[in-house]
């Protein structure tokens, strides 16, 4: 009998495949290492199993640090098991079924992305098997979408691009990582143990995304520390109208060709007082009422950026935990794929809505909201509903959504359950109405001097009923009835006030918003040409970015306060950069960063070739070796001590 050979990422996630293929996985089954019942045999990775080689591997001499050795550049790059008993194990039991006479095809059943197809081909790759091998492509752990995945599994060759654009990931990370970590440590090692007084030469660890995050956040901290907060004045008046009979408050507006480039004005102690004392006295009247029904459709839905964001605004939950729970939710078949960029839905996932909605019907904390949904009559979003399907704004997968599977939310941590809830209520609320809210603009002039009064009550809350949005704190509206003022009524100016302000310094980082700014790398770039070209493309990936971030916080780059969620460096990451910025600062450009996640995502779509990517590569690394090379060791860290911020 010829057999199927299903390899998953997980043993988690082949539980699955196994309920699909009417296998039963026992207690011995994971003890051995698969699983099989009559032509269907499933077996699972523990994610990577084979790594690239480390130096040595290639030159015994690479096992010491020298900057003579450098760039190391392998003309063919060598892979290995990861030095592990239970990793060694696992993949000698997939070699050995991939090798079995009775296995006529294998089934690729890793995550569907870049980094599942590389955890894939390096081990049927390192195997030597040459059998041939189809490739499950799902966005959720549901039956049904496994059962069609493995229905639809189409032949490996089709993902070749895919792979190739993986393996250009991993040469890059690898000569980046080698090659400039070696170099600095044996330029600066010393001097960077010296400087922070360490008893121990320090290992300087560079690569390609992780140095340019480090970089926006030092970057961002020296914006905060050299903050210089400057005084300036508004100035209100107290307003009576004599018809309308309602008192109110108006804010100084300034004109605008006092100012350029919509800056605000920002008024001295004399000019505020000089304003006050030309206008009192003086009658006012009302210029303009301009009264407005605004409607807001709620937000897009959650790529994992957006919902790592969201989670640690509103929960303080760390990005990497928001990935690690996302994804669990993932495995017990509750949501769809979360390493997502997308934001909408493909139009093939519009006929499966019914069915979801169906789903949460049966979850007793979101009966109610469905059951508005099905009150509303037909469903609103269909494939033609562009701002949440659109097929051409869907990268590998479609935004997280839940699934028609469901369950009982007291049964969920709560960290869980917030970010599960988070997910179905943010998909619920597309099918609601707009809010919609009422707004009123009233200006009221003395003497050809405007203030401005705003007002915005919320008159139909929509989707609000289901969601609502994090957001930053608003500048409070009146609560005075201004809409019944009347065009050209005269007003008593009852007094006026000067109030005192500062300028405020930008915000740190938190984890989150740290995410949002690595996503949204084109907001570095000034020309719009090069913007537009990479707007696909941040700094690392949905999948990365959140183990970024970590690994800097446990090798000591970086600080972030549990409570807070607030990023910091240490004086260590901030050394680093300094350094950086001083040898190879390129090594901090987010453009640069972004350009070559742009460059991976063109092997991919076969706009340029591996081979012509890898040679733009070794040139870089080539060339940015030898720039800091002729530095030599002779650069002295000649900034200041640096004290650790306190995380505020």
């Amino acid at each position: 009998m010829s057999k199927q050979l299903y390899i998953s990422e997980k043993p988690s996630v082949a539980a699955s495949f196994a309920g699909v293929l009417g296998v039963q996985i026992s207690s011995s089954d994971r003890g051995r290492g698969y699983a099989e019942k009559g032509n269907a045999i499933i077996t699972w990775c523990f994610g990577h199993l084979i790594t690239m080689a480390y130096p040595d591997a290639y030159n015994p001499e690479y096992k010491s640090w020298r900057v003579e050795h450098l760039p190391i550049v392998p003309k063919e790059y060598k892979y290995v098991v990861i030095d592990n008993k239970g990793t060694a194990k696992q993949f000698e039991v997939i070699k050995s079924l991939m090798c079995r006479d009775d296995v006529k095809m294998i089934y690729a059943c890793t995550d569907s992305g870049r980094e599942g197809e590389y955890i894939f081909r390096l081990v049927y790759n390192q195997s030597g098997s040459d059998k041939p091998a189809k490739r499950v492509w799902i966005s959720a752990q549901t039956e049904d979408a496994v059962k069609r995945g493995i229905d639809e599994a189409k032949n490996i060759c089709e993902y070749d691009s895919l792979a190739k654009a993986a393996y250009c990931r991993a040469k890059e990370d690898w000569l980046f990582g080698m090659n400039f970590s070696r170099m600095y440590t044996c330029q600066y090692g010393k001097k960077l143990s010296t400087y922070l007084k360490e008893e121990k030469s320090s290992v300087i660890a560079i690569g390609r995304v992780m140095t340019c995050v480090l970089g926006l956040i030092v970057d961002r901290e020296l914006e905060v520390r050299n903050f210089v907060p400057k005084i300036y004045y508004g100035v209100t008046a107290n307003f009576h109208s004599q018809d309308s009979d309602i008192a109110y408050k108006g804010k100084w507006q300034a004109k605008k060709e006092d100012h350029a480039d919509n800056e605000e004005k920002y008024l001295s102690m004399e000019e505020a007082a000089e304003i006050i004392k030309k206008l009192e006295g003086l009658e006012a009247a009302v210029k303009k009422v301009d009264v407005k029904v605004k409607k807001e459709q709620a937000p897009l839905l959650f790529n994992l950026a957006e919902l790592q964001s969201e989670a640690n605004k509103k929960f303080k939950i760390s990005v990497n935990k928001t990935l690690e729970i996302a994804q669990n939710l993932y495995e017990k078949k509750l949501i769809s794929y979360p390493r997502t960029d997308s934001r909408v839905l493909s139009t093939d996932v519009v006929t499966e809505l019914p069915k979801i909605l169906n789903g949460l019907y049966g979850n007793a904390a979101y009966k109610e909201f469905v059951l508005r949904i099905k009150e509303f009559g037909k469903l609103s979003i269909d494939k033609k509903t562009k701002r949440y399907v659109d097929d051409a704004k869907v990268t590998d997968h479609y935004a997280i959504i839940p699934t028609y599977v469901t369950t009982d939310l007291s049964k969920l941590d709560e960290d869980t359950r917030n970010i599960y809830n988070l997910i179905v209520k943010r998909f619920l609320s597309i099918f609601f109405l707009p809010a919609e809210y009422n707004t009123v603009k009233v200006e009221t002039e003395i003497a050809k001097e405007i203030f401005v009064t705003n007002s915005k009550t919320l008159n139909a809350p929509g989707w609000k009923e289901v969601y609502e949005v994090a957001s930053k704190d608003e500048e409070e509206p009146s609560d005075s009835p201004i809409q019944r003022l009347i065009k050209k009524e005269k007003c008593d100016v009852v007094g006026f006030d000067m109030e005192e302000k500062k300028t405020k310094p930008p915000s740190r980082f938190t984890d989150g918003s740290l995410i949002i700014t690595m996503e949204k790398a084109g907001k570095y770039i000034e020309n719009e040409e090069l913007r537009d070209q990479i707007k696909t493309c941040g700094i690392g990936t949905s999948a990365t970015r959140a183990g970024i971030i970590k690994k800097l916080a446990d090798i000591g780059y970086i600080k972030i306060n549990n409570k807070t969620q607030i990023v910091t460096p240490e004086p260590k990451g901030e050394a680093i950069v300094e350094l950086v910025r001083a040898t190879a600062k390129e090594l901090l450009n987010p453009i640069l960063t972004a350009s070559w996640e742009k460059g991976l995502l063109m092997v991919e779509n076969q706009e340029i070739t591996e081979a012509l990517f890898e040679e733009k590569l070794i040139n870089y690394i080539t060339k940015t070796i030898d720039k800091v090379k002729k530095i030599g060791y002779g650069w002295k860290f000649s900034f200041p001590s640096i004290d650790s911020a306190d995380n505020k």
